[in-house]
């Protein structure tokens, strides 16, 4: 296995333990719903990383791209599990309105999420749809 398959690989198993420990913290956050989102994002974006992991060498992934596009990946994933564990906690529900619905905190702490919930999954867009132009076009 190489450097970019073990990042992907180990980093899919953290972030998924930490979605665990999330969802043993779900009543504690001021709202619940939401730190259930971020639980099940938690574990849902280590499976994937571990995926990409063991899918890597097959994804025909040019080797100047290969590192930059994982290290996109975990990065994206982790923003956006934070700005959802940070949502939780401040009972933001502006940028989140499912999950958020009747919960409100400071614009400050509304502004933050906002721009992190956005820039994450702006960021994990970008760094898929890469995967994706590699995978259908090499």
């Amino acid at each position: 296995m190489g450097s970019v398959e073990l990042l992907l690989g180990k980093s899919g198993f953290l972030i998924f333990t930490i979605g665990l420990v999330i969802g043993a913290a779900i009543p504690r956050f001021r709202n619940p719903r939401m730190g259930l989102s971020a639980h099940t994002t938690a574990v849902q974006t280590g499976t994937a990383l571990i995926a990409f992991g063991l899918f890597w060498p097959h994804l025909e992934i040019a080797a100047w791209a290969a590192m930059p596009l994982a290290v996109s990946l975990v990065g994206s994933f982790s923003v956006l599990i934070v700005s959802l564990v940070l949502a939780a906690s401040f009972g933001a529900g502006e940028a989140l309105p499912i999950a958020g619905k009747g919960f409100s905190t400071t614009k400050a702490k509304e502004r933050t999420v906002s721009v992190l919930a956005l820039g994450s999954s702006l960021w994990m867009l970008l760094a898929c749809s890469s995967v994706c132009f590699f995978f259908l076009f090499s």
